[in-house]
């Protein structure tokens, strides 16, 4: 069966729990999805995998899209990243962001390095 929907969950900066929807192929990157429905504080370097504003944390389900060399060096310098870590704006919008939750890390919950 196909999805036409991809439904997923999120905690945003505020703590408040949130669904969101898109429709396959409606969006390249997690970050432009989010940046363009719901926050408006996102994608300082427009999704180069530098600048870390968009650090989430994977709560549930999982992205077997690889951790690149550059989102990698992002993640190391953000304080409070872990191995849940990804930068949103290296998540393709795609079959696996189906059912997925994750929680929107924010400069006010860590700070920078």
């Amino acid at each position: 069966m196909k999805i036409e929907t991809y439904t997923f969950t999120y905690i945003d900066e505020f703590g408040d729990t949130n669904t969101a929807n898109c429709r396959p192929n409606e969006y390249h990157s997690l970050m432009e999805l989010l940046f363009d429905k719901y926050l408006q504080e996102w994608g300082d370097c427009k999704g180069r995998a530098w600048c870390g504003t968009c650090h989430i944390q994977i709560m549930e389900g999982h992205s077997n899209t690889k951790i690149l060399e550059d989102e990698g060096h992002t993640l190391s310098k953000l304080s409070g990243s872990n191995a849940c870590s990804r930068l949103a704006c290296q998540i393709p919008v795609n079959a696996e962001l189906h059912q997925m939750a994750f929680r929107i890390i924010s400069d006010n919950d860590y700070g920078s390095k």
